[in-house]
């Protein structure tokens, strides 16, 4: 019995990191997607380390909030007992970039931090 409450855990986390990596990828805060789906950022927080589940109604709220079907946050779920859950540090630091990116405005500013990127 142990068992299967250990691989319920393990989706709630897998479940869960998928919320955090497309919340930094779109640039979003904590704050700003616990208010659109109306909990707490200690709430969020919960749900993205897996500590606490989500609700398939709430999944459907952050869903939307992300602009991703609600089946992308199930995608990998067979294969997940080898993977890894928690981002590694050069998969921390491909986030922290795309979320700067998004930040930019000015669509030239962008093509040539592009071109930078890619020169380098």
């Amino acid at each position: 019995m142990a068992r299967n409450h250990d691989y319920i855990q393990q989706i709630d986390k897998f479940i869960g990191n998928k919320v955090y990596s497309l919340r930094l990828a779109k640039g979003l805060s904590r704050q700003e997607l616990a208010e659109s789906i109306g909990v707490t950022h200690q709430q969020l927080q919960k749900y993205e380390k897996g500590f606490n589940r989500i609700s398939v109604g709430r999944l459907v709220l952050i869903a939307k909030a992300l602009d991703k079907p609600i089946d992308y946050f199930y995608q990998g779920i067979e294969g997940m007992q080898d993977a890894e859950l928690v981002p590694n540090k050069h998969q921390r630091m491909c986030i922290e970039v795309s979320r700067n990116f998004m930040k930019i405005k000015n669509p030239e500013h962008q093509n040539a931090v592009n071109s930078l990127i890619r020169s380098l």
